[in-house]
């Protein structure tokens, strides 16, 4: 495999005047109606969007042990509102559910950039990460997760609290809430290999400020002794790739990083199998 290019660590990167502009000027009832504007997809200005999907179509991984297989679009670049998001834990066994009310996170997310100056890129990511921890709880009752999913509406707010969230539900609200702060993001849902042991695994694809990351809220780094997201950056053409919707055009991208959790050295293969590939460490 071919070394990527990017930089190993993350310079710094004011958070821009827009975005600053826009959250410290905006009333009670404004930001009440920027999140109802969000909540139904009327806030985006795109071109092209990824609300419509193909009929019975639903957003989750779609490559899994070398093989394609249909139902399913593995990136999303939007706001999630009424899309289905495929839980899939083995082929062929799967949930389909749908994101909910999230509002209290938008709110949490709020409180901590009001009034912060000079957010770094990586700050900002941390703060996007300890607003997820802080909406599900840390993972303390995994093994109870698809209790919260035996409903006839399944929506991953209902895991509010749970400390049941794993990868689906935190990439999802992660990318809700980089969409709330209009920087260009995607949900990815992939094979990968976690040091040798293949899984399912969905995270976020973040470009920001004209460099390209991969941000993963369930596997943290550690960083000057704390948890810390996931962040590796990649190059241009890798992030084009990995987040592309085309079959067959993607990458795969090996992160090497440290576990805090597990006291170890890991290496995460994400959209393991693709012909192209790439090896990058996470940001320092």
């Amino acid at each position: 495999m071919a070394k990527s290019e990017s930089s190993n660590s993350l310079n710094e990167y004011w958070l821009p005047d827009a975005i600053k502009d826009r959250i410290h000027a905006i009333t009670s009832e404004q930001w009440d109606q920027m999140l109802t504007l969000l909540l139904n997809g009327q806030e985006y200005n795109k071109e092209e969007t990824d609300e419509a999907l193909p009929d019975g179509w639903t957003i989750g991984c779609n490559h899994a042990w070398r093989v394609m297989y249909g139902g399913c679009r593995s990136s999303f670049d939007n706001a999630f509102t009424n899309q289905d998001i495929c839980i899939l834990w083995w082929m062929g066994d799967h949930i389909n559910t749908k994101l909910g009310d999230v509002k209290e996170a938008y709110w949490l997310l709020q409180q901590k950039l009001i009034g912060k100056e000079n957010i770094d890129t990586y700050k900002l990511f941390e703060i996007i990460l300890e607003t997820v921890d802080e909406y599900f709880g840390w993972l303390g009752n995994i093994a109870n997760r698809m209790k919260y999913y035996r409903s006839s509406e399944n929506k991953i707010s209902n895991l509010k609290g749970s400390g049941a969230a794993m990868c689906v539900e935190r990439a999802a609200l992660s990318q809700n809430l980089l969409q709330m702060l209009w920087i260009n993001s995607f949900y990815k849902s992939s094979w990968i290999i976690k040091n040798w042991s293949h899984e399912i695994h969905s995270y976020n694809l973040v470009e920001y400020n004209g460099r390209y990351y991969i941000f993963d809220s369930t596997m943290p780094n550690i960083i000057k002794g704390k948890p810390n997201p996931l962040i590796a950056e990649v190059n241009e053409d890798a992030f084009k790739l990995i987040s592309s919707r085309e079959r067959y055009e993607w990458i795969s991208i090996t992160v090497s990083h440290y576990n805090p959790y597990q006291e170890k050295e890991y290496t995460v293969t994400y959209d393991d199998g693709r012909k192209k590939s790439i090896e990058v460490s996470a940001c320092k």
